[in-house]
């Protein structure tokens, strides 16, 4: 593990320092062990199922056999090969802001690599962090072959407990993942742990399903996707109050009518 890895990463249950072993990693404090599978590291264990109301986690368990199915086939989709082009360009600039160039950046729920490989391009270090770690190993061969995956680090971990150390990120984005968690507490909890990874002054971009003219024609306001992935869409005060309620909203735009984009700095 280089130097850069074991300086970002922590024990998802105590903050404990890692060691790095033989094809695992111990926390120094709980003595958990954690694999690393085709050189990412895992940190989901079964011992996440008891921080997760019993509902949640059974959610949360079909999404992954869902991601880890549709991984090969997940860039093809209709949608995101038409919506792509025009995400990543608004993306991209939202995250930016003044800043032209980061230190380390993270993607919670980086999927496929789909943004990450955009991202990537913006940072010195990234990381890219997942519940499917199918969805991960097809994310590395895309960074292996866009050159950028010696400078960069997968996680295979729960964006609700992230194995990083508080205040180590310069920017940090996450697209389309707000949506798939299934309670208020859960989407609360992923983006206080965004804002703590972040350092101060740092950027970020969330972006989520927005509840608009074109979704409502198309769908419900939550509900669920072919192979069950769940979903849900907010209003425009939704996705406003759930963002600043750990990150101030700086901007807030909607990209297309199809999710809504949140960027703008951590405070002091």
């Amino acid at each position: 593990m280089q130097q850069w890895q074991s300086k970002m990463l922590r024990c998802p249950f105590d903050r404990g320092q890692l060691l790095a072993g033989e094809g695992e990693i111990r926390c120094s404090e709980c003595q958990r062990t954690f694999p690393i599978v085709d050189g990412i590291p895992s940190f989901v264990l079964p011992d996440l199922a008891t921080a997760h109301e019993r509902e949640e986690w059974l959610r949360k368990q079909s999404e992954i056999q869902a991601r880890d199915a549709q991984a090969s086939q997940y860039d093809r989709l209709l949608g995101l090969l038409l919506m792509s082009p025009v995400e990543t360009r608004m993306t991209l600039r939202a995250l930016r802001g003044e800043s032209g160039r980061f230190n380390v950046l993270a993607e919670i729920g980086c999927g496929t690599g789909r943004m990450l490989q955009h991202f990537a391009a913006l940072a010195d270090f990234a990381i890219g962090v997942d519940f499917s770690l199918q969805s991960l190993r097809v994310c590395r061969q895309r960074m292996q072959q866009a050159g950028f995956l010696e400078k960069t680090l997968l996680i295979h971990a729960d964006a609700c407990f992230l194995p990083l150390a508080d205040e180590v990120l310069d920017a940090v984005a996450s697209c389309q993942l707000v949506e798939h968690l299934p309670s208020d507490r859960l989407r609360l909890q992923v983006v206080a742990e965004m804002a703590r990874v972040l350092k101060p002054g740092g950027r970020y971009a969330i972006s989520g399903y927005h509840w608009s003219w074109l979704t409502r024609w198309g769908g419900a306001k939550q509900g669920m996707h072919p192979g069950g992935i769940y979903y849900y869409r907010f209003t425009r005060r939704e996705f406003y109050e759930l963002v600043n309620t750990h990150l101030p909203v700086e901007s807030l735009r909607s990209i297309l009518g199809y999710v809504w984009l949140a960027s703008g700095s951590k405070g002091a």
